[in-house]
C-alpha cells in the first residue's frame, strides 16, 4: 500500500475503522463527515507504518480539536478536568489504537512506530492537506470532528520505533 489510489480503494474500510474506534473509545455513536476541523488548537498524534517488505512508509496523523481532546481525555483517563498531559496521553493512545488498526487493515507485515502526541496552536479554519498526496477520513462524535490523515512516504523524523528483534530473541532476554 503506497499510493493514494490504493488508499482510496480502502476508504470505506478506513472510515469504518475510525467510526469503530471512536464508538468504542467514547461510548457514543460517531458518523462519517466532510466537516473540517474547528479553528483553534488541535491535539494530534503522529505515527508511521514501515512496510519492511517494500521499504515504504505510511504516515498516520490523528487530529482532534480541543473540545474533543478534552472529552476523550475525560473518558479515557476518568478525569473530570484533564490536564494537558492527560490530553497528550489520550490523543497518543487514540493514535496507537487507530495506527494498529490501519496496520492490520493495510499491511501483512509491517512495523508501527510509537505515537508522538502534540498540542498545537493552529488557529485557522480548514484543512491544509493536499488530496493528491494524502487521504483524509473524518468522523463526527459529540458534534466534534476527528480526522485520520494518511500520507504515503511521510517523513519519519522524530518518531520512535519498538525493537524489531524476532520473538525468539526477545524471549532469551532476562
Amino acid at each position: 500500500m503506497s499510493s493514494i489510489d490504493e488508499l482510496e480503494d480502502a476508504r470505506q474500510d478506513l472510515e469504518s475503522l475510525l467510526l469503530d474506534v471512536l464508538n468504542s473509545t467514547l461510548g457514543e455513536e460517531a458518523f462519517t463527515t466532510d466537516e473540517s476541523l474547528p479553528a483553534g488548537p488541535l491535539a494530534t498524534s503522529r505515527l508511521s507504518i514501515h512496510d519492511e517488505a517494500q521499504d515504504t512508509y505510511l504516515g498516520i496523523e490523528i487530529r482532534v480539536g480541543a473540545v474533543l481532546a478534552r472529552l476523550l481525555a475525560s473518558k479515557m483517563m476518568a478525569a473530570g478536568d484533564p490536564s494537558p498531559d492527560d490530553l497528550l496521553d489520550a490523543v497518543g493512545e487514540l493514535g496507537n489504537i487507530v495506527g494498529g488498526n490501519v496496520k492490520t487493515l493495510l499491511y501483512h507485515t509491517a512495523r508501527l512506530s510509537l505515537p508522538m502526541a502534540d498540542l498545537n496552536s493552529r488557529t485557522g479554519p480548514g484543512d491544509p492537506d493536499d488530496p493528491s498526496t494524502t487521504l483524509r477520513v473524518a468522523a463526527s462524535v459529540f458534534g466534534q470532528t476527528a480526522q485520520v490523515v494518511l500520507t504515503p512516504g511521510a517523513p519519519v523524523d522524530g518518531l520512535y520505533w519498538p525493537p524489531s528483534q524476532e520473538d525468539e530473541a526477545l524471549e532469551k532476554q532476562p
